[in-house]
């Protein structure tokens, strides 16, 4: 070997770096095995306990608990009791659960939890009404939830919703289950909430909304007259709080409808 090659491998040459090497492998192995013996003694451990778990009797489900209580029909509680009672309760799969439960018209969520050691929970969000919704003239009431949905069906008004009149629906004969379509019906509530934190609201009460085939909103303030917002109904506010100044100088009785859906207010008055 010449001189130059002999420089390269140092003092001890190529031997003396091999002897190195696997002096380094024998003593990271020292290291290694017994961190890897730990390991597998904590896995077999575990093992063991899961096991253990997996036949606890503790475990098996002997309850299912509903809230609130109404909210699933006694068919499909005993649909659950079931497929869940006697399994156990480390081994459920509760989004599968979640979303085999058949929810009813009045339910818009389903929440299933585990209650140690042997109670599952279902919790269902219940769709709560936001409007009376009449589709005729002479119709009954459907009664919306905030998502459109038709939770429950009247023949009289409640006054503890306001009235939104949407004559263009498709269905005329409101049904539970069934959903309203037109485009106007999420903005009409958008202005509703918006308009109930404004102070004028104090003077001024929302008394109807009314929707057209394209979603345009008009809303009605105490008696009358109405008011055309548009399809931003929401963003019109602040000019319908200017256009409310007209009647300081004109009896409401003699104005018929005021449009405020563009920027020049149009007064339409009674002839």
């Amino acid at each position: 070997m010449s001189k130059k090659k002999m420089k390269r491998f140092g003092k001890g040459g190529l031997f003396a770096w091999v002897g190195w090497l696997f002096k380094g492998i024998g003593w990271l192995c020292l290291k290694l095995i017994p961190v890897a013996l730990l390991a597998v003694v904590m896995v077999f451990v575990g093992l063991q306990i899961k096991k253990i778990l997996y036949e606890d009797r503790l475990l098996k489900v002997q309850e299912i608990r509903v809230a609130p209580s109404d909210a699933l029909s006694l068919q499909s509680i005993r649909t659950l009791e079931d497929k869940l009672l006697g399994k156990n309760i480390l081994l459920l799969n509760l989004k599968k659960i979640s979303k085999q439960i058949e929810l009813g018209p009045g339910a818009q969520s389903v929440r299933v939890v585990r209650e140690m050691p042997n109670t599952i929970r279902i919790e269902i969000q219940k769709r709560k009404p936001i409007a009376n919704v009449k589709l005729t003239e002479n119709g009954a009431y459907a009664i919306v939830a905030e998502d459109g949905y038709i939770i429950d069906v009247r023949n009289e008004f409640d006054p503890a919703w306001i009235l939104i009149e949407d004559f263009s629906e498709p269905m005329k004969e409101p049904r539970v289950g069934m959903r309203l379509q037109n485009k106007g019906f999420p903005e009409a509530l958008k202005f509703m909430k918006i308009y109930r934190r404004q102070a004028m609201a104090r003077n001024e009460n929302l008394t109807r909304i009314k929707l057209d085939p394209y979603g345009n909103v008009s809303i009605r303030l105490g008696e009358g007259p109405d008011f055309q917002m548009g399809r931003k109904a929401s963003e019109r506010i602040a000019v319908l709080e200017k256009a409310l100044y007209l009647f300081k100088t004109e009896p409401r009785e003699n104005v018929d409808y005021i449009n405020i859906q563009f920027d020049r207010i149009t007064v339409k008055r009674k002839q």
